[in-house]
Parts: structure tokens; sequence; C-alpha cells
């Protein structure tokens, strides 16, 4: 991964570990995400784009897009990403994205346990954008 190959940053959540009701009864995810302290938190920068991935759920998938909004911070020992990423009306599933060749290897798909954040690239991205609803695409 690197600036040239990066399409938008991916951010995952274990519905079991950071509950999604109330993101869903918002319309968007929570306005920050913990993030791994490596080379990837500190090529994040604000207006770079991101996406939203729901892991270990029935409707496992992309649930929404948006954008960086601040630069990467540390709280408590812990770095934080600032987001604002609003939700689709219906997630972008798994097992659609998996019956697209181009997206099948993923880095969400490769290393679902790798730590935030994750990453698709270019080529992926230009894929998603064209399944993305309406409007998102420029989120």
């Amino acid at each position: 991964m690197t600036p040239e190959t990066l399409g938008a940053w991916v951010i995952k959540c274990n519905p079991g570990k950071t509950p999604v009701d109330a993101m869903l009864a918002a319309g968007e995810t929570k306005p920050h995400w913990c993030v791994a302290d490596n080379y990837r938190s500190r090529l994040m920068e604000p207006g770079h784009r991101v996406l939203f991935w729901v892991s270990a759920h029935p409707r496992r998938g992309f649930w929404g897009a948006g954008r960086i909004t601040a630069e990467v911070t540390e709280e408590g020992g812990q770095l934080h990403v600032p987001v604002h990423i609003p939700l689709f009306a219906e997630p972008l599933t798994a097992a659609v994205l998996s019956s697209i060749v181009g997206l099948r290897s993923m880095e969400v798909f490769r290393s679902p346990q790798q730590s935030n954040p994750s990453w698709v690239s270019v080529a992926e991205l230009a894929l998603l954008d064209a399944l993305l609803p309406p409007g998102m695409s420029e989120r």
C-alpha cells in the first residue's frame, strides 16, 4: 500500500464489540475510530475517502462512505481518526462484493482480523464507486 495505490481507507467495525444500533438510528457512524499506530495511520489525511465495513454480521459488508475530517490524534495512548461517514440505506454486502472478480481480493476478505485501518486500491475503489448509492462516491 502506497499513497499512489490508495483508493480509500476502510474502517472495520465488529458489532459484537461496537454496537451498530445507535449508528443506524443516527444514519452515520460514530465520529472517530481507533486505528493502529503504524505506517498506515501516519498516511491518513483529512479529506481522504473512507469506507465503513461491518464484520461478524449476517449483512457483512460496506455500510457507509465518507471522509476523514481531521488529523489522526492520540488519546489515552490510542490513536483515533476523526471521520464523517453517512450510512447507506442498505449495506453493500460481502456476498455481492465477492461475486465481482476485481473485488474478491480486497484486504477485508484476505485479512479480516487485521486492525484498523484497512484499505482498498484505486482500481477496487473504481469498481466500488459504480456500486455505491447515488452521491456516495463523492463523499
